[in-house]
This record gives C-alpha cells, sequence and structure tokens, in this order.
C-alpha cells in the first residue's frame, strides 16, 4: 500500500466536469505530482486523445475533476504508450530489414549483369532464327542450343529471385518475433514457446467465451469481493447484502460483461440462473448450457468445466455448492474453495490457492520462521515489511497510511478508513447476529458479540476463584474485589470504586438529569436500579406496610 503522493489543491465538494460526479476533485490546468512525476491533467487529454479542452480560465469550480477519472486518464495514456513503444519497435524492425535486403542484393548483383548479357546474346541469335525462318504451326520447333541455354538462364535467373524473396519474408517475420519477443518478455517474464501455456491459454479464452455467453443470456449474478465484502462487478460499489447486490446488478446491461478486463477466477453468484432470453426457469447451470444452445443456438465450447466459481449467496450462513458445508464469511468459504478447485498447491503443507503469487506469498511463511524487520527509530521487530511501515508511519512520523479507494481522503487507521467509507460514501454495512436480534455495522463487533455472548468464550480466569471473562481488562477489575482497592475515584465528589463500570455508572449522576425519583422522601436516581436498592435498603419497613 503506497501512501498518497498527491501534491496540489483539493475542491471538497466539486462537480466532474469528466463525469458529472459530486465529490472530492482536483484542478484540471494545474500541476500535480503522482508517483515522482509531474502531471497536468488538460495537458494529458491533449497527448492522449487531441482534445482541447475549453473553459480553461474560468473558476476553479468550471475546471475540476475527480480521482476516478484521474485514474481513467492515466490508463489511457499508458496504453498510447504501449500501442506507441509497439509501433517504434515494427517500425525499426522493418527499417533494419530494408538496409539487410539492400546489402544483398549488391552481393549479387554482378552476377545478374553477366546473366542479363548471356540472355541479350541468345536474344540476338533467336531473333536471326526468327527473321531466317517461317514460321509453320505444325512443324515442331526446333530445338538448338542457344534455346536449351536460354531456358536454363531463365530457370536459374527465377530461382535466384524467389530464394531472394523468401529469404526477405523469412528475415521480416524472424526479426519481428525477435522484437515482439523482447517486448513480452520485458512486459511478462514468463517462459515462452510453451505447449502447455498456449494449451492454458487456449482453455481459458473458452472458458471466457462461455462465461460470458452464460451472463450475457441468465439471470446469474457476476460480482468480485474484498474479504467478505462483494463488489459490483461493473461499477465497483460495495455491498455487504448480496439481496442488494442482485437487486443492483439487475441496472447494468450483461452485454458489458464481455468489455470489462478478464480475471481468472470468475465469481458467479448462481441463486437465480433463469433463462433472460425466454420465460423458461431454470435451476442448474448445465441445464442451462443445454437450453442456450438447442433452444437459442448458442455456441459453447463443449468439454469445459470450473469456467468460474459457483456461490449461492445469502444474508447468513454461506453453503459450499460441492460439499453442502457452511461458512459465517464469503472469505471463509473461498478459502474452502480452493480445495475443490485451486491447481496451486504448496508441497510442503498442501494448502490450495487459485493463483499462483497467493501460492508463492504463502511459501514464503515457511521459509521466514525466524526473519524479522526491526524498526530503526525505536529497535521493535515486525515480521513484515508492510507491517514495519504503517508502524513507522504512524508512531514516528504521524503519518496517514490508509488511503481511500474513492477520493483522496488518507486516513490514520484501518478502523478511521471503515468509518470514512460509511459515513462519506454511504457503504452500507449492517451484519444481523443470528442468534439474537442485535446487529452491528462491522464483523469485528459481530464476531466478539457471538464470541462473548452464544458461544461463552471465557479464556481469562480469576486464579483466587472460578470466574472468567471475555476481556483481560474485565479480569484486572476483577481482581481489585479480592484485595480491596478502589483505583477508580470520582474527579467530582472523591468516591471511589474497584471497577471502572462503576465509575462510569456514577459520573452519569453527576451529569444528567436524576429521573427516577422516590416517592417516600426526597432522593432522586439516574437509574432505575438505584431507586429501587434504595426504598430496600431505607424504606423496606414502609414498603411491607404499603403492601398489607
Amino acid at each position: 500500500m503506497s501512501a498518497n503522493s498527491r501534491k496540489g489543491p483539493i475542491i471538497d465538494p466539486g462537480v466532474c466536469r469528466c463525469c458529472g460526479s459530486l465529490k472530492k476533485c482536483r484542478i484540471i490546468n494545474i500541476e500535480y505530482e503522482w508517483q515522482g512525476q509531474k502531471e497536468i491533467y488538460s495537458d494529458m487529454f491533449v497527448d492522449c486523445f487531441g482534445l482541447l479542452l475549453s473553459h480553461l480560465d474560468g473558476g476553479p469550480s468550471e475546471r475540476l475533476i475527480c480521482a476516478t477519472c484521474v485514474n481513467r486518464l492515466r490508463e489511457a495514456c499508458a496504453f498510447r504508450k504501449q500501442v506507441l513503444r509497439c509501433e517504434e519497435l515494427l517500425l525499426s524492425a522493418k527499417i533494419q530489414l530494408h538496409n539487410d535486403d539492400g546489402e544483398s542484393k549488391e552481393g549479387i548483383q554482378p552476377d545478374v549483369k553477366k546473366e542479363k548479357i548471356v540472355e541479350n546474346e541468345v536474344d540476338e541469335d533467336d531473333d536471326d532464327d526468327a527473321v531466317n525462318s517461317d514460321y509453320d504451326p505444325e512443324v515442331k520447333p526446333r530445338i538448338t542450343r542457344s534455346s536449351v541455354k536460354k531456358s536454363k538462364v531463365l530457370k536459374r535467373k527465377r530461382k535466384t529471385k524467389e530464394s531472394i524473396s523468401e529469404k526477405a519474408t523469412h528475415d521480416l517475420m524472424t526479426r519481428m518475433q525477435h522484437q515482439m519477443n523482447k517486448l513480452e518478455d520485458a512486459d511478462v517474464p514468463e517462459q515462452k514457446g510453451n505447449v502447455k501455456n498456449k494449451n492454458t491459454n487456449d482453455n481459458e479464452m473458452m472458458a471466457h467465451h462461455n462465461t460470458v455467453s452464460i451472463v450475457e443470456t441468465s439471470y446469474v449474478c457476476p460480482f468480485d469481493t474484498s474479504f467478505s465484502d462483494y463488489y459490483c462487478i461493473y461499477c465497483r460499489k460495495q455491498f455487504t447484502d448480496p439481496n442488494k447486490l442482485r437487486e443492483h446488478t439487475m441496472t447494468h446491461d450483461p452485454q458489458k460483461y464481455k468489455e470489462l478486463p478478464h480475471k481468472k477466477t470468475l465469481q458467479i453468484d448462481i441463486l437465480r440462473i433463469d433463462c433472460r432470453l425466454c420465460p423458461q426457469r431454470i435451476d442448474n447451470i448445465d441445464d442451462l448450457k443445454r437450453h442456450i444452445t438447442n433452444i437459442h443456438h448458442k455456441v459453447l465450447y463443449p468439454n469445459i468445466d470450473n469456467e468460474f466459481l459457483k456461490f449461492r449467496l445469502t444474508l447468513g450462513r454461506l453453503i459450499c455448492t460441492e460439499c453442502n458445508n457452511s461458512y459465517t464469511f464469503f472469505h471463509a468459504l473461498k478459502k474452502h474453495m480452493a480445495e475443490h478447485f485451486g491447481t496451486c498447491i504448496c508441497d510442503i503443507c498442501g494448502a490450495h490457492y487459485f493463483q499462483e503469487r497467493m501460492l508463492l506469498l504463502h511459501q514464503k511463511t515457511h521459509q521466514r520462521v525466524d526473519e524479522n524487520y526491526p524498526c530503526k527509530e525505536c529497535g521493535k521487530m515486525f515480521k513484515s515489511k508492510h507491517n514495519r511501515y504503517l508502524h513507522i508511519a504512524r508512531t514516528h512520523k504521524k503519518e496517514p497510511a490508509y488511503p481511500c479507494a474513492k477520493c483522496d481522503e488518507v486516513l490514520f487507521s484501518y478502523t478511521l478508513r471503515y468509518r470514512h467509507m460509511i459515513e462519506v460514501h454511504g457503504d452500507e454495512r449492517l451484519f444481523q447476529c443470528e442468534q439474537c436480534d442485535r446487529a452491528y455495522d462491522s464483523r469485528k463487533s459481530l464476531r466478539e458479540h457471538n464470541r462473548r455472548f452464544h458461544l461463552k468464550i471465557f479464556k481469562h480466569q480469576c486464579d483466587l476463584c472460578d470466574k472468567r471473562f471475555y476481556l483481560p481488562s474485565r479480569l484486572r477489575e476483577h481482581m481489585a474485589s479480592h484485595s480491596g482497592e478502589r483505583n477508580f475515584r470520582c474527579e467530582y465528589c472523591g468516591k471511589s470504586y474497584p471497577r471502572l463500570r462503576g465509575l462510569k455508572v456514577h459520573m452519569q449522576s453527576h451529569s444528567t438529569e436524576k429521573k427516577y425519583k422516590c416517592t417516600l422522601c426526597s432522593a432522586s436516581f439516574t437509574q432505575n436500579v438505584n431507586l429501587k436498592n434504595h426504598i430496600k435498603r431505607q424504606h423496606q419497613s414502609a414498603e411491607e406496610e404499603y403492601h398489607e
């Protein structure tokens, strides 16, 4: 994760003149810095599209661009540079080939001249024969020494031309292949010429074709995820409720799915499959394939299995479509799905992964058991460079290190960014407890609620009695009841309490209105339980007489 590197004014809020969204924006014709390079977005429009924007001399509100459009502009400029680089390689290969052909032609020029002289001599002899003889179609042509010599010269000349043409074509193809291999090696350092890789690419292409056909002709819901959050694959909007994800995805045109970047691990929600082209109700992917090929004449590649990962997304527990195991969070379910379909397997522990890069990261955990990364400022040890970077940014440099993906804001912690996504960008996050009616806005809070109230996981036990506690802080407060210490003192009246909770309840008596008043005397309390305890202690006899 890289820290925010933009340097320049930010207008918040502002209307982006490229997409019309109301969000944090930058000024389109002012210089900013990104990854150590200067960029002016109006100049990038001219360089990439030849588009000269208007009204650049107006107020700042008329020349704004949001962070999303800036990223799209950078991608377009990067693609333009890639095309120009390929064109340059192609032209350089052709120029080099042209020079090599010129040298080869000069080398064979003397032989060609000799052949021309011989050819002229043969032509002169033939002319003399033509003048001195009368043409008779029934008479077979006379085979002379000069005619045989002429035919041999013509054959030799024709072979020479053909060899030159074949050599030129072969050289052109060789040089172009060499240049393209160099370009591919620079971008993607993979082994070339591997038949296995070619077959793998063909299978991925056919699987992607089948997936596009299924998405366009059915109501399946393609989606993307980050841990246990769901994202719309078309616009990247975030959801925690799969029902709202499906409802939102229906607003997009499925024909646009083919235009999206191809991903190796495609995820499809198959809670509803049904055909889009007719009212047919379908509950199985195999039945859908047969239906769209036989009824709607769609072309699908046969014998292509596992084009995508199939899920049935529900708000409660998630069920594996292969073995019916259930999981509370999607992240755990997807990790389990790798055991069914993951092709990247660790040789040491047998862990399965979908992508090779994830397997390489996992294998490093076996190699760096004793590897630590110390902080140069305080000497604290960390297990990864990323954790050390976050520590230095937050503790020593006092810099934010958690950038927001939707705006230019950078937060100091994951929790603050989490709250920022809810409050500023309106992310809907609500996690309902399956055991009771409580709901929380984070998975961590829901997990702690389940462990504490339903699973009753109390790991912290008192050494002097049998009481157990969920948090170590509660155990420390409890130990004060054995020692008689009252470390929590009220700063207003001086009363002390053995537990922090008791002090907090007492503090309400100084800051809030005492709503609960005793009907037998003038005492009043902030909580009803305190009023009941007061009546039992002070007016117990009066209460008994009242009941009699």
